[in-house]
């Protein structure tokens, strides 16, 4: 448990692995006891970083979509570069987040589902990496020329988000190819 603390740092050793525990158990299952044994941390180590399993959440949301997003950006950014394809290329991007083992998009959603009040924090941070996605996606869509690249962006969250939710719960990395024929349509409107 020492090594763990030592090596890693507290509060990454629990960010980690409540990213585990949550992958498996969902938000409502990622009770803190589990968490802090998945870590390999003290439950008295664990209050020193966060108050609250609340406050894990939000800081675990803070990190993942940083992660995630500059994982995104990166690889839209280099598609669109090397190809100059149009919408249908954050298709691409996502089959190959599919195809990564680790757990991909599933936090986001289940905020969502299982998140309770839609004011609290973590809802409220599910929000703004939301519009953080959206504007990130207009802008890639002014480079491209679109016509309404404000409202390509805002219907290119939603196939974003029903392609991992529909990927998520078929087991299938097909959604893709739903999703490349979405943008496609997005591209033209």
């Amino acid at each position: 448990m020492l090594e763990t603390e030592q090596t890693v740092g507290v509060k990454d050793a629990i960010i980690t692995g409540h990213l585990d525990v949550l992958c498996r158990a969902g938000i409502r299952g990622a009770e803190i006891a589990k968490v802090v044994e998945k870590a390999g941390v003290s439950e008295s180590a664990f209050y020193k970083q966060f108050q609250s399993k609340e406050s894990l959440l939000s800081a675990f949301l803070r990190d993942r979509h940083a992660i995630w997003m500059r994982w995104f950006e990166n690889e839209v950014e280099a598609r669109y570069e090397a190809t100059g394809g149009g919408l249908e290329i954050i298709a691409d991007v996502l089959q190959k987040g599919f195809e990564d083992p680790k757990c991909f998009g599933l936090a986001f959603i289940n905020i969502v589902i299982e998140g309770g009040d839609f004011d609290n924090e973590p809802f409220a941070i599910v929000r703004e990496q939301k519009e953080h996605l959206r504007r990130f996606i207009e802008q890639l869509a002014v480079k491209m020329g679109l016509q309404h690249p404000d409202l390509a962006a805002s219907a290119a969250v939603l196939v974003i988000e029903r392609t991992i939710e529909r990927t998520l719960t078929t087991g299938s990395s097909s959604e893709a190819q739903t999703a490349r024929l979405l943008f496609r349509c997005l591209q033209h409107a």
